[in-house]
């Protein structure tokens, strides 16, 4: 054998034996499957967080929606509007635990019109989860509309003058409202958010 082959087989005392590699490739992949881990949940919780968020801002903008109207309702300038559909006052028309239907002299003209949003009616769906807004119910300009989908949970509760719950509607001084929405979280779970208001009358 040459001294050529002799050298080409010479074990190299700076390289790496099998032992070795191995147990560097087992410390490489037990910190890759940390760092895996650590991503993956980070990941899902960070796809949680948007569902919450999701679920939250869906219900805020149902209360945005029905507060600003519901705190007008029975506004009559004039003092003694006329409504051409349903006769009586101006103000509350029906209050159940799921749907709220007033009227407002928006345009103070002393007659509720089919314009100005002057008749308005928010109404639960449990069977579909929706919250929808009708517009001039019960005329020819009626108009329903979805304003959010993912309503788990709806409640209104009416309010007289001292804070007691009650189902007399010229009584009613203020109205409470609990809507429970949902968002989707990382596995696909349904994740829900509650948000409860008062909405003190106006008028």
């Amino acid at each position: 054998m040459s001294n050529k082959v002799r050298r080409l087989l010479r074990v190299n005392p700076n390289g790496f034996t099998l032992i070795e590699v191995m147990i560097t490739l087992a410390i490489s992949g037990i910190v890759m499957g940390a760092i895996y881990g650590i991503f993956i949940s980070s990941s899902q919780s960070h796809r949680t967080q948007e569902g919450v968020a999701d679920a939250q801002q869906r219900a805020r903008v149902g209360l945005d929606f029905m507060v600003r109207n519901i705190r007008m309702a029975g506004l009559d300038p004039s003092g003694n509007g006329i409504d051409p559909i349903e006769g009586g006052t101006v103000g509350i028309k029906q209050a159940t635990p799921a749907i709220i239907r007033f009227t407002a002299d928006m345009d103070m003209n002393g007659t509720i019109d089919e314009a100005n949003d002057e008749r308005l009616t928010y109404t639960y769906n449990g069977a579909n989860q929706t919250l929808s807004q009708i517009r001039y119910e019960g005329t020819a300009s009626e108009s329903p509309q979805t304003l959010i989908d993912m309503v788990s949970a709806m409640t209104f509760a009416y309010l007289d003058a001292n804070d007691a719950v009650t189902a007399n509607l010229p009584d009613i001084r203020a109205v409470t409202i609990s809507i429970t929405c949902q968002g989707m979280g990382a596995r696909g779970q349904l994740l829900t958010r509650t948000l409860n208001t008062r909405v003190n009358l106006r008028n």
